[in-house]
């Protein structure tokens, strides 16, 4: 699963994303440096209205149709790529609300001798990506919403989650915005995992798992964790 990510670089992110569409995306005044994203976050997403992209503020949680009008209905973060595109509650965003998802990093906890230890995943040099992504439009007391599809791990990955988020780069991002019909082969293969490779992890400070924590410290070295030995995939 995917349940934290961090969007401190904003422009950055929607910079990259503006020149692989190839079309003007400002950042909004009210997005500002977010180091610890998580459910029912606000948060910039790049969505197409009437076939063109722009920059939508969304939340971050799908409600399905059956949770709909309760006190706390039940929030879908992630959709499993394996089966988004036959399950009631995504295959429409699948097929007519893909969408793209600015990111710099996510966070997932790998449990060491008891606890669980927050890692940060970037793409080398911290390079901005933006995350598959499908949404929901506004309906009765609802926002517009999104949830992140996920895949089986990179290597990578796989040292410390048996899920990852699926990460779009510039060569992917204009093949899957929109409401073009994508074949299967074409969906599998933008949802395959993006190799180790491209990909740098490192441990963080606990501070990030509180989910009322924000700001640098998220990011900070941590202070009381075993260092981990070098991941060499050379």
């Amino acid at each position: 699963m995917c349940v934290r990510y961090t969007l401190h670089k904003t422009d950055a992110a929607l910079g990259a994303i503006s020149r692989a569409l190839g079309v003007p995306l400002e950042t909004p005044d009210w997005a500002v440096p977010r180091y610890n994203v998580t459910l029912t976050s606000t948060m910039p997403v790049v969505a197409c209205a009437e076939g063109q992209p722009g920059v939508r503020a969304m939340t971050w949680g799908m409600v399905p149709l059956g949770e709909r009008g309760k006190s706390r209905p039940r929030l879908l973060a992630n959709a499993r790529s394996e089966t988004a595109s036959t399950l009631p509650a995504f295959r429409r965003g699948v097929a007519e609300r893909r969408c793209l998802v600015p990111a710099n990093g996510f966070y997932e906890w790998k449990s060491a001798g008891g606890a669980k230890l927050p890692h940060l995943f970037t793409l080398l040099d911290e390079e901005p990506f933006a995350f598959a992504g499908i949404w929901d439009p506004a309906a009765e007391d609802l926002p517009e919403a999104y949830c992140i599809l996920t895949s089986a791990p990179n290597e990578l990955v796989s040292r410390v989650h048996d899920r990852m988020p699926v990460i779009l780069t510039a060569d992917a991002m204009v093949r899957w915005i929109g409401d073009r019909p994508l074949s299967d082969e074409e969906f599998r293969l933008l949802v395959s995992p993006i190799a180790s490779e491209r990909m740098a992890s490192r441990p963080v400070s606990r501070f990030v798992s509180n989910s009322r924590n924000e700001g640098p410290g998220c990011l900070a070295p941590p202070d009381d964790a075993p260092p981990e030995p070098e991941l060499d995939f050379t």
